[in-house]
């Protein structure tokens, strides 16, 4: 069974001078919208701050979830936390947040602001907190764990990061120049719009060179898929006349996917959300404009927020920029660099200009050649540990009347820890995080911080030919164009891959790992 696909030859009629000016313009551009360690900073002290006024409720944890801690954050992207408690106890602790929060309002330190409850299907404390959207929900565990879900998915693809730099690539260009993602003004989640990378990323993974490489296959598929007769999953396009059976069309060309079917149901395993009782019926998958099937909850539909009335502004999106990503790639290679730049006119006038919504100070601007300190490595490995080991509290269970065990499936074998799990990629291009930093030894992100912390909170940058500022020592290194040297093989048995990764929990506290591993195919 077959369907349409996306017009993977159309890529390569682009000359590879082109792709490389292009994609190292990207990375430019990337520079500016992407995480900072100065907003990662910001963001955690508001963090901290909220969890402090909640934690003095006793019985109750707080988590983030959401593009934060996944470090797929724009400057303007919002704060999703939600408090792990009692079922029963969710309007009480409304209650006494709502009114803790609206008596920090006035506060200079926090500037707390605009306390709202919204009373929606899944309730939300949301404000503004140091000029930063926050929204807090209660026992929202499938964000934690979709956030466990693809900051794994993210290790196993590795090419440093190319999955969160592909989803901050193209959630840019959606946010701030086609207007299409916002699940509140009915388009898409991010959630939903992350899920879309990453099967881009699962289905044309050997020819791609880079997050740019990732958005033009990204357009070019989306905006010739026929949505009205097929939905989306990891697996392939699933045919909507065949529901409510989610049986994905096979990939046309030759395609071979990344993500086997086999790591998919090790995923949904580990991954999953326990359901409650009065959950368990009508599983079948919802029909709607747009329909994304949610790898970890198959009825779960997450295009479902996208509305009726929005369903050709976002066909019609990816249609244009398609179109005008193509041709501008397939003009002459000295224009090419400034015409990406039209391309994000708004992101960089948001954003490219020394200042930042979620940082103070002012930043390094756009086209200075240089870069402000920056880590896009998540802590996948004890949060999730975090989380189970948060689960197995007497009390919660008690709490979820009606509901499956709480415990992940699969997490009551784990034998003992054998390494990290991170897959490790045979690669030939330079590391992204390698760019900015010095040629000493030590991981990048512990050079990061120390060159940050030792910064004493100022505006510490790089030269983005990989000089840091406050050193001499540079790094130079090969791009990779033909990307298919950059390939490795997932392995298929999650289960047992997923089991080493995840660190022991010896009286509530990880046991630190000193080795690492690769994983090898099944």
């Amino acid at each position: 069974m077959t369907t349409t696909q996306p017009r993977g030859e159309d890529s390569q009629l682009i000359n590879d001078e082109s792709w490389m000016i292009a994609e190292e313009r990207a990375r430019e551009i990337l520079s500016v919208i992407q995480p900072f360690l100065v907003s990662d900073r910001n963001r955690s002290e508001i963090i901290d701050y909220v969890r402090a006024l909640i934690k003095s409720h006793d019985g109750a944890e707080v988590f983030s979830f959401g593009s934060v801690p996944l470090k797929t954050y724009l400057p303007d992207g919002d704060i999703d936390m939600t408090v792990i408690t009692h079922q029963n106890m969710e309007d009480k602790f409304f209650e006494k947040l709502y009114n803790t929060l609206k008596s920090e309002e006035g506060k200079p330190e926090f500037d707390v602001t605009d306390v709202k409850f919204i009373p929606a299907q899944v309730k939300v404390i949301k404000c503004n907190i140091r000029n930063i959207a926050v929204d807090i929900s209660f026992n929202q565990l499938a964000g934690l764990y979709a956030l466990s879900f693809l900051e794994q998915v993210d290790q196993l693809c590795g090419r440093d990061h190319l999955l969160k730099r592909s989803i901050i690539l193209i959630k840019a260009w959606c946010y701030y120049e086609s207007r299409i993602l916002g699940a509140n003004t009915g388009l898409f989640s991010t959630y939903a719009l992350s899920i879309l990378v990453l099967y881009i990323i699962n289905l044309f993974h050997s020819s791609l060179s880079g997050p740019l490489s990732v958005m033009y296959k990204f357009l070019d598929y989306y905006g010739s898929f026929d949505w009205s007769k097929y939905c989306i999953s990891l697996s392939g396009p699933v045919p909507i006349s065949c529901l409510p059976k989610l049986t994905a069309a096979s990939p046309e060309n030759g395609h071979e996917l990344l993500l086997g079917e086999k790591f998919l149901r090790d995923c949904v395993e580990l991954f999953s959300a326990p359901t409650k009782a009065v959950e368990t019926n009508g599983l079948e998958f919802p029909i709607r404009h747009l329909n994304i099937v949610d790898p970890l909850k198959h009825s779960n539909n997450l295009g479902k927020s996208v509305t009726v009335g929005n369903v050709q502004r976002v066909k019609h999106a990816f249609t244009l920029g398609a179109r005008k990503l193509k041709d501008l790639l397939s003009q002459p290679c000295e224009t090419v660099g400034w015409r990406l730049e039209k391309f994000f006119g708004n992101s960089l006038e948001r954003n490219g200009k020394g200042q930042r919504q979620d940082v103070f100070d002012p930043v390094t601007a756009f086209g200075t050649g240089r870069s402000e300190l920056s880590d896009l490595s998540g802590g996948f490995h004890g949060y999730y540990a975090r989380l189970v080991n948060y689960q197995k509290n007497e009390f919660y269970l008690r709490g979820m009347n009606g509901s499956t065990s709480m415990q992940p499936n699969g997490y009551q074998n784990m034998g003992k820890r054998r390494g990290t799990g991170t897959f490790i990629p045979n690669m030939s291009q330079q590391l992204y995080h390698d760019r900015y930093r010095g040629s000493g030894s030590g991981s990048s992100a512990a050079y990061q911080r120390e060159a940050y912390n030792a910064a004493n909170g100022a505006s510490s940058c790089f030269n983005l030919s990989g000089e840091v500022s406050t050193s001499s020592a540079s790094i130079k290194g090969k791009k990779c164009v033909n990307s298919e040297t950059c390939q490795s093989s997932l392995p298929e048995n999650l289960g047992d891959s997923l089991s080493s990764s995840i660190p022991k929990m010896e009286n509530g506290k990880e046991e630190e790992s000193k080795t690492s591993q690769t994983l090898k195919s099944s």
